[in-house]
Order: C-alpha cells, then sequence, then structure tokens
C-alpha cells in the first residue's frame, strides 16, 4: 500500500484582500453609553414588574386556595351535622347543663366568700378595737 501524499501549494504571492473603510468619525460613544443605559434600565423595570407581577399572582392564589379549603370545611361540617343531628343536639344540650350548673356553683363559692370575708373583716375589727382599748387603758 502507497502511502497518501499531497502537495502544498506555492505561496509565492499573498492574495490582495480589501477592506472597506469604516468611518468612526461620526461615531458619538457617549450617546451610545447612554442608549445603552436606558436600555438596561427599562430591562430592569420590566423584570421587577414581572417579580411583582409573579409576587401577587402566588399571594393570590393563596388566598383562594385558603378560602377554597374553607369552604369545603363547612360543607363537611354541614354533611356530617347532617347526619347525625340527634348527637349534636345533644352536646349542646349537655354543654348548656355544664354551663349552668357551673354558673350555680361560681354564685355559690362567690356568696361563700363573701361571708368569710364579712366575718374576717367583723372579727379583725373587733380585735383591733379591744386592743387599742386595752392599750389606752394601761396608758
Amino acid at each position: 500500500m502507497a502511502t497518501p501524499s499531497f502537495k502544498l501549494p506555492k505561496f509565492d504571492k499573498l492574495p490582495n484582500i480589501q477592506l472597506p473603510g469604516i468611518d468612526l468619525t461620526n461615531f458619538d460613544v457617549k450617546k451610545n453609553v447612554e442608549t445603552a443605559r436606558e436600555n438596561t434600565k427599562r430591562a430592569v423595570e420590566l423584570a421587577t414588574n414581572l417579580t411583582k407581577d409573579v409576587a401577587y399572582v402566588t399571594v393570590g392564589s393563596g388566598v383562594l386556595a385558603f378560602q377554597q379549603v374553607q369552604v369545603r370545611r363547612r360543607e363537611l361540617t354541614s354533611a356530617i351535622q347532617a347526619r347525625i343531628p340527634s348527637s349534636f343536639g345533644d352536646v349542646t344540650a349537655a354543654g348548656a347543663a355544664v354551663s349552668a350548673r357551673a354558673t350555680a356553683v361560681a354564685n355559690s363559692a362567690k356568696e361563700a366568700a363573701e361571708k368569710v370575708v364579712g366575718t374576717a373583716t367583723k372579727t379583725v375589727t373587733e380585735t383591733i378595737d379591744t386592743l387599742r382599748s386595752k392599750v389606752t387603758a394601761s396608758a
């Protein structure tokens, strides 16, 4: 098998390449920088507004989801109450009875405490008066 070979072209002459002339005499760097700043500012404003919109949509979706859960909870409560109405009535009546009994016990305790305070006040007053009379008599 023969070894492949190839010939390099001779570069006796370089090709003549003509580049078009670029005129930079009217190129205003300040104007281009200002334009770039304005474009950047607009891009930042757009990104900020988009971020705010995303936040608002997220919060709104959360609020709607919470409200939907509340509605479902109320529907479930109504469905359970419809299936077992007597149990809720019994519980309500028992709660009212306990509340009435608790009020009666509280009133009774209040009356007993007032009697004890009244008796103690009377006893202390009498004791103070007795001690004063003894101190006055011995002086």
